[in-house]
């Protein structure tokens, strides 16, 4: 038996570890709370509370992880343990599965959303503040999709942060075009016409509704200041008030739901089936937003869809598997992929930013392969560098940075870096050839000051001859898959016949195949596509709703 009192425990999370301090009173688990963590934000918030409520509920730390924030719940469970055990308690005592029953719902309303990223949670806030009834359906344990671990930039024309500078719709439209054709590919004129003509508005719209502060900058490709960034939260700056806001208007949500059928009857929708962990539920409505994510998190989908990237890392959450296809069969609905994917180059799993990612991605220094040799243009937008990796004839990639470098003393402070004291040391951590690397370093260094006449560059600054040098591999890694569900500006999913299905809708990540061919163009334009189509798709969706009766 365990003596009433508060007992402390620690366990690795995600990012870091989980301090919790666990009550007991009478034997019993009275209450658990979480005292520190570096868990990110929006990600592991379902995790942190409901882990510790669940444990109280049941009396045990065997209960079910939050599906989609399994590192922060698992922390959490074993920080648990852990002070329970130093309470005195056995391995088996509190131990006890959680039990599941299942039960069957019926709900009536007039808009279902499948996903809750962002383009999903704005077509369920646009159409519910249009007087729509929103149910929104996550397949996860938590809200906010993968734009909760993007970067969260925005890339827009014509915002109240950039217009001064840049307000040209037909400008930002004729780069798209042009990045296409140079990827080899076309991309649909009137969608990305329409993401263009609502690029800045999409910016303002959080702006004014929210009180988002952005500034607005050159980044990657273009030089023009476009790409929109709220420096202090990053992509919570976007995700945090539009979450507040489905509190707000009441929005119920759906979790662990897996979306097997959209019903119909002589083609109208009537309705959604959804299957889950502890419930299901059968939904009769008369429009759908689905907005479930990509395809790049499986890697069974991902290989089929965009075979060039077979072999790469995935930082999407495993549930984006396309499965909005199997959702659509029976509705004859056209699809289109490419091959394309958001493609970077990381150094870690923990998120698209962080130090060591960073490096890799802006890091201004010398980048070579295992065979020693420079493979890529540094410091260039991170979906060339990644095409770059996937075309050399390397397998392995790394960023040396020498003591002279501005980002040394970042570097000496990562886990991810390994210190070299000369450049053989250098060549061992390669994995190449002594001589290889000086060589390289030799005629990196020629470049300084000049022309590189090798990958463009015109700010090389030499590295140094002796060491000390911090190594830093990076992997190429795709962050988002293109393709899906083809729709036309007002978001309406099409048939096979190129027509419009009547009641339903796709946005964001799930209807990209008509947006980009193989290659990202510019850092924010995904969600500033899923802005402009997640707002479409709702207002649409409701509209739709309100003509409708079943």
């Amino acid at each position: 038996m365990i003596k009433d009192g508060t007992y402390q425990g620690s366990a690795q999370g995600h990012n870091a570890n989980i301090e919790v301090t666990v009550s007991v009173k009478n034997s019993q688990i009275s209450a658990i709370k979480v005292t520190d963590h570096q868990e990110t934000a929006l990600l592991s918030d379902n995790a942190l509370k409901l882990i510790p409520e669940k444990i109280v509920a049941n009396q045990s730390t065997a209960v079910d992880a939050i599906t989609g924030a399994t590192f922060t719940s698992n922390g959490i469970l074993n920080a648990t343990r852990a002070a329970l055990t130093d309470a005195g308690a056995e391995t088996t005592d509190y131990s006890t599965p959680e039990k599941i029953t299942k039960k069957e719902h019926e709900i009536n309303t007039d808009v279902v959303v499948l996903g809750s990223g962002l383009a999903g949670l704005n077509a369920a806030i646009t159409a519910k503040e249009k007087g729509a009834d929103v149910v929104l359906i996550e397949k996860t344990g938590r809200l906010g999709g993968n734009s909760v671990v993007s970067g969260g930039f925005m890339y827009a024309t014509g915002s109240k942060f950039n217009k001064e500078q840049d307000n040209d719709p037909e400008n930002l439209l004729q780069f798209y075009e042009d990045f296409a054709q140079k990827d080899g590919g076309e991309i649909d004129h009137d969608l990305v016409k329409t993401i263009a003509d609502n690029s800045g508005a999409a910016v303002d719209y959080y702006a004014d509704k929210y009180g988002v502060e952005f500034s607005a900058m050159p980044l990657g490709i273009s030089k023009k200041p476009r790409t929109h960034i709220n420096f202090k939260l990053g992509p919570v700056a976007i995700m945090a008030p539009l979450l507040k806001r489905i509190e707000e208007l009441q929005i119920p949500v759906l979790y662990d739901q897996s979306s097997e059928e959209i019903k119909t009857d002589n083609q109208q929708i009537t309705g959604v089936v959804t299957v889950g962990k502890y419930d299901d539920y059968n939904i009769t409505c008369k429009s759908v937003v689905i907005a479930v994510g990509g395809f790049d998190g499986s890697r069974k989908t991902r290989d089929k869809y965009a075979p060039s990237a077979k072999g790469t890392r995935s930082m999407s959450t495993p549930y984006n598997d396309a499965d909005y296809l199997k959702l659509t069969e029976n509705l004859h609905a056209a699809s289109e992929f490419k091959d394309g994917v958001m493609g970077i180059m990381t150094a870690n799993y923990l998120s698209v930013g962080g130090a060591a990612n960073s490096l890799v991605v802006l890091g201004r220094t010398l980048a070579v392969n295992n065979l020693g040799k420079r493979f890529t243009k540094e410091g260039q937008h991170y979906s060339l560098m990644y095409n770059d990796a996937l075309k050399s004839d390397g397998n392995r990639f790394f960023w040396i940075f020498d003591k002279d470098n501005e980002s040394y003393k970042v570097a000496a402070n990562l886990p991810e870096a390994k210190k070299c004291t000369s450049l053989d040391d250098v060549a061992q951590v390669v994995g190449c050839d002594k001589q290889v690397i000086k060589e390289t370093v030799s005629r990196y260094n020629s470049f300084a000051g000049k022309e590189d006449s090798d990958f463009g560059r015109d700010d090389i600054k030499p590295i140094a001859q002796e060491g000390p040098y911090y190594v830093i591999e990076g992997y190429p890694t795709t962050v988002a898959g293109f393709g899906g569900l083809k729709i036309n500006t007002n978001a309406q999913v099409l048939d096979v016949s190129n027509k419009p299905i009547a009641g339903v809708y796709a946005a964001g990540e799930s209807a990209t195949g008509q947006i980009f061919v193989h290659t990202y163009p510019s850092t924010g334009t995904m969600l500033t596509t899923c802005t402009v189509f997640g707002r479409i798709a709702g207002n649409n969706a409701a509209s739709y709703a309100k003509n409708t009766a079943l």
